[in-house]
């Protein structure tokens, strides 16, 4: 019997998540999927009779058998398991079936679709627990397969953004997190993925026993690029201007307005019940966009840097707070205290230039993306100096609210890096010259694009005429 009436939605989020716990990422090779046998798109039919309602049994069977005579790992194989897999998903949407056998069924498609030489990382150890939960739909799990349409454009019911709901006891359906392209459309963003053809399944679930929201997403196959990038949300109850969505391999990801906890399975103003506590009515829309850790292992991305998310996230999502940004000049980029200026104020100076750069992090340490740096200079009495930089443009487009309006700042927009072992957000203006002579103070700041989070950071410098 149909538990609930299956939704097609376009995914909206509205804030962030909760804070992340650590764990270690499991790794499932192709060969330990298979049930059994050398065979293997020789498994069972009872992983499909167990699952499938009756009414569908014939047609998942038929798309087995033509699975296993395309062949282990071709392409025809992955369509026809694809096929399955969105069919296991929208199952798990409508009626009450095992979640339990739909991730048993789920790995062994897997072990047919992909060669053995593919390697699989999941948010758990056990990757049947991970998809248990992922098929559990009622508490929370996502399941969905995107991508592979032509000329661009989703295939019918492939181009909604995909969504983690819990069904409450009375009310509309409420989201939990969401991920849908950040532009365009789902077979565009994953194009790139041409060991999948450009499809992926797109799975996740929430987090159990966790004090606040977390969800965990992931995909199969595990490195799946987004190019553009995904936005991910966690539908929170916090509006404030401080919240934003924290990614447990990355940091705090940059932040960006968003629909996709507002649709009609999403917040209304019944109040539902989460953990130990109850979330009042959820209100606000804060989104987070792209992440850049490697591919689908750590959501949406491939090299880290940016704002953006290039691959999906294989980890854990949550709300973390941000109010003080903590600045550090970067060894080799602190400006001298002593600067070589020129004998004319006109000239570019950048003969004399020095190097400027700059760590932005969190009060928890953590690196965070999406933020705009500025550095401005001044005299004493706080009249604004014209500085120079080379290369590169004086203001990065996105960075448009200078210090005090000072329109001769420059601008830039953070960038990840890895610092000895550490990965850190930084803000690089390259080479810097000045445009005076006397003594000025240069200021660093950096802000949140749409948040409230501000740091700033200072030195004083002498500069000589260049003749000195």
């Amino acid at each position: 019997m149909a538990r609930r009436t299956l939704k097609v939605f376009a995914a909206v989020a509205i804030l962030a998540l909760g804070a992340c716990s650590e764990r270690e990422p499991g790794s499932t090779t192709g060969p330990q999927f298979a049930p059994g046998g050398t065979d293997a798109c020789g498994f069972s039919n009872s992983l499909i009779t167990n699952y499938f309602p009756s009414a569908s049994q014939g047609k998942i069977l038929t798309l087995k058998q033509s699975m296993a005579a395309a062949g282990h790992g071709t392409s025809n194989a992955r369509t026809f398991g694809f096929e399955i897999m969105d069919s296991v998903g929208s199952v798990s949407r409508s009626f009450a079936v095992s979640p339990a056998a739909g991730a048993q069924l789920t790995v062994a498609l897997i072990a047919c679709m992909f060669d053995e030489a593919s390697t699989f990382t999941y948010p758990e150890d056990d990757a049947v627990s991970a998809f248990t939960r992922a098929l559990n739909s009622a508490e929370g799990g996502a399941y969905y397969v995107r991508g592979g349409g032509s000329g661009g454009e989703d295939g019918e019911g492939r181009s909604a953004t995909v969504l983690g709901t819990i069904d409450p006891i009375v009310g509309s359906d409420v989201n939990l997190s969401g991920i849908k392209p950040s532009s365009g459309s789902w077979t565009s963003m994953l194009s790139e993925n041409g060991s999948s053809e450009g499809r992926a399944l797109i799975y996740g679930y929430s987090v159990p026993n966790t004090p606040a929201l977390v969800y965990d997403w992931a995909s199969v196959p595990s490195g799946v690029t987004f190019a553009p990038a995904a936005a991910v949300s966690v539908c929170d109850d916090d509006n404030s201007g401080t919240a934003m969505v924290h990614e447990e391999d990355i940091g705090v990801l940059a932040y960006i307005e968003t629909t996709i906890c507002d649709e009609t399975q999403s917040l209304t103003s019944v109040e539902r019940g989460w953990g130990p506590t109850a979330l009042a009515a959820r209100v606000g829309r804060l989104l987070v966009s792209g992440l850049i850790p490697e591919p689908l292992e750590a959501a949406v991305l491939a090299t880290r840097g940016g704002g953006t998310t290039t691959t999906i996230p294989k980890s854990k999502f949550g709300k973390q707070t941000v109010d003080t940004l903590m600045l550090d000049w970067i060894q080799g980029g602190q400006p001298p205290a002593t600067i070589k200026g020129t004998d004319n104020p006109l000239t570019a100076n950048l003969e004399n230039s020095f190097p400027v750069s700059f760590t932005v992090a969190t009060e928890s340490g953590d690196p965070i993306a999406g933020t705009c740096a500025y550095l401005s200079g001044s005299n004493n009495n706080g009249t604004p100096t014209t500085l120079n930089r080379a290369p590169g443009d004086r203001q990065h487009p996105r960075c448009t609210q200078p210090p005090n309006g000072d329109t001769s700042a420059l601008s830039v927009l953070l960038t990840t890096q890895t610092i000895g072992a550490k990965t850190v957000s930084v803000a690089d203006f390259g080479r810097v010259a000045v445009t005076k002579t006397g003594g000025i103070l240069l200021l660093g700041i950096a802000d949140v694009l749409g948040r409230d989070a501000f740091g700033s950071i200072s030195i004083k410098s002498n500069v000589k005429p260049a003749g000195k």
